[in-house]
């Protein structure tokens, strides 16, 4: 079992998601504000899952502790999958969630099939370049015509959450956890980890 797992993330709300559904573990949960600046990684991955080797991979190298990488986003069906594996940068390198947000709803703005999804791939990796654990998880829904409430982060206030009945935006952390792509990511994690404990 692993004492020590750096997560490979500098978004605060991403962090505490991991950090309280990773608390039944006795690991040591550290981030990468932990260390020095890192050089971020291309993750230039055709694939979420792609995406989360990289990081793992590089992350794990360059903090010399094993690293659980993520990689995760909006799928909409009528978009053909977009915004994907660009979700982060949907509206340019350096787009903010509100611009991401913006450029969204713009480009469904005629579309009266609104489903979507959120999607998750999560890769531990270790120092040598090993992957221990590949798992995915997704959360289905429709996208509004409109921001939601007023949590989560990303496009959260855009996503209407068929399995909670309201948006991810009005969500409290436990209810979010419990449904969300990366929450139920996590879970298999866990299942696999507490397997061979």
């Amino acid at each position: 079992m692993l004492k020590e797992l750096v997560i490979a993330t500098h978004n605060p709300g991403k962090l505490e998601e991991f950090k309280e559904l990773l608390a039944p573990l006795p690991i040591a949960i550290k981030s990468l504000a932990d260390f020095p600046p890192i050089e971020e990684p291309e993750e230039n991955g055709r694939s979420f899952a792609a995406n989360a080797r990289i990081k793992a991979v590089y992350y794990a190298k360059q903090t010399g502790l094993p690293c659980l990488a993520d990689d995760s986003g909006l799928e909409v069906q009528a978009l053909d999958g977009a915004p994907g594996v660009r979700s982060a940068r949907y509206a340019g390198e350096q787009a903010t969630a509100e611009e991401n947000n913006q450029l969204l709803l713009q480009n469904m703005k005629f579309q009266v099939k609104r489903s979507c999804r959120f999607r998750c791939a999560l890769c531990v990796a270790t120092p040598e370049g090993r992957v221990l654990n590949e798992v995915d998880g997704t959360c289905p829904g429709m996208l509004l015509h409109e921001p939601l409430g007023d949590g989560g982060f990303g496009y959260d206030p855009l996503f209407w959450c068929n399995e909670l009945h309201k948006g991810m935006a009005e969500a409290t952390p436990e209810e979010k956890n419990r449904v969300s792509h990366r929450g139920k990511a996590l879970r298999r994690l866990l299942n696999i980890w507490t397997r061979r404990r």
